[in-house]
C-alpha cells in the first residue's frame, strides 16, 4: 500500500517526539504527555507499530480514546487500526508477508487521522512538557 506523501499524524507526532529528543526513525520510543483538561496523549512505537492517541484509566485500566495503529515501514508509518472505547477497527493486516488493505476504511483513516492530527496541534500538544521521563510501559 503506497501512500501519497506523510500523513498529517505522522508529521505532529514527529515533530513533538524530535521536540521532546527522541528521535522517531531510530527504533522503539515511548512518550506520555499529560495536560489538564485532556486524557494523556501518548506516542509510541514498539517494533513495528506505532501508537498515537489519548488513553484514560478506568478500573486500573488504560483504555484507548482513541488511538491510531501504524506499521513502521522504511520512514513511513501505514495504516493498521483505530483502537477505541469499544473495539478495534481493523484498517489493514499482512498476509503471507503482503499488506491487505480494507480501501474504505484506508480512506476513513486517512480522513480521521487528519482531524486529529489538527486537533493534537490547535489544542497545544507541541508545547507540553512530559511529566516525567519514563523507561517503557506497556500499552
Amino acid at each position: 500500500m503506497k501512500i501519497n506523501g506523510i500523513m498529517q499524524i505522522q508529521k505532529i507526532a514527529a515533530e513533538i517526539l524530535k521536540k521532546n529528543g527522541i528521535n522517531p526513525d531510530a527504533g522503539e520510543f515511548y512518550l506520555k504527555l499529560s495536560k489538564l483538561g485532556y486524557d494523556d496523549l501518548v506516542i509510541e512505537r514498539c517494533g513495528d507499530d506505532v501508537f498515537v492517541g489519548h488513553y484514560f484509566d478506568q478500573n486500573g485500566d488504560r483504555v484507548p480514546d482513541p488511538v491510531l495503529v501504524m506499521d513502521y515501514n522504511e520512514g513511513y508509518w501505514y495504516p493498521v487500526r483505530i483502537e477505541q472505547v469499544l473495539g478495534e477497527t481493523p484498517v489493514s493486516f499482512k498476509e503471507n508477508g503482503k499488506r491487505m488493505i480494507y480501501p474504505a476504511r484506508v480512506k476513513d483513516f486517512k480522513s480521521f487521522q487528519a482531524m486529529f492530527a489538527k486537533n493534537i496541534k490547535a489544542q497545544g500538544w507541541l508545547n507540553v512538557e512530559p511529566a516525567k521521563k519514563e523507561d517503557k510501559e506497556v500499552v
